[in-house]
């Protein structure tokens, strides 16, 4: 095998600087923990392991060694991204990245061009078409949206309650809904209160502003109000 000369280097380098800044750009696009400079500089970093064992160690280096290495390293740094929030783990998705682009430096630098072109335009390909087909899958099928939390706060007449309770178990009992906490005050000669705290799928959050507005129109309803915000950490 002969040895690489500058120009070997710099298209290496190079190649695993736009391939990795790509795929950063993606994951930016997306507000991920590990965007545009985190991808670029674990591509070029294991291109530059891979470079330095192969050109520096020769025979006297196995290549699995390396690679092994790389993949113990891009490990840590992806457990810095995973995260839990509430009942979901968050950042897996993000950690997975970075091990392909790790492997995808791996491979430019042992100078498979074309191996590295498919596995940059797979990682391309698994990031923008399955996602659309996981928000699709995720949309038919319910699935909760498990870091947010909705709560719903109303105050009205005794004699509407029976039809506020009616909507609320006719929007319930929908698929993409998870009702966490309900809480009801009822007093027969001062207005109730009701207070819901509930989990949506992406499909059924758009539903909320709708939900609330219905149930301000039922006649004794005084106020009808929702927010959102993070799931609270469990301990």
């Amino acid at each position: 095998m002969r040895a690489m000369t500058h120009t070997d280097f710099v298209i290496r380098l190079m190649m695993s600087l736009v391939y990795g800044s790509i795929i950063g750009i993606e994951r930016q696009w997306h507000h991920k923990n590990a965007g545009l400079k985190t991808n670029t500089l674990v591509s070029i970093g294991a291109t530059v392991f891979a470079l330095v064992s192969a050109e520096a160690f020769g025979s006297t280096n196995n290549p699995a060694q390396v690679a092994a290495g790389v993949v113990t390293g891009v490990g840590f740094i992806g457990g810095g991204v995973i995260m839990r929030r509430g009942g979901s783990v968050q950042g897996i998705n993000t950690a997975a990245t970075l091990w392909a682009a790790a492997s995808m430096g791996v491979v430019i630098a042992v100078g498979y061009y074309f191996l590295a072109t498919l596995v940059f335009v797979t990682i391309l390909f698994i990031q923008f078409a399955l996602r659309w087909a996981g928000i699709l899958i995720d949309q038919h099928s319910g699935s909760i949206t498990a870091s947010l939390i909705y709560t719903l706060s109303m105050t009205f007449q005794p004699a509407a309650a029976q039809k506020v309770r009616d909507l609320w178990c006719d929007f319930a009992a929908q698929s993409g809904v998870l009702t966490h906490s309900y809480t009801e005050t009822l007093e027969p000669a001062e207005a109730a209160s009701l207070e819901i705290t509930f989990g949506l799928s992406e499909a059924r959050a758009r539903e909320v502003t709708g939900l609330a507005g219905r149930l301000a129109d039922i006649p004794g309803v005084l106020k009808a109000a929702w927010s959102q915000g993070p799931a609270p950490e469990n301990e």
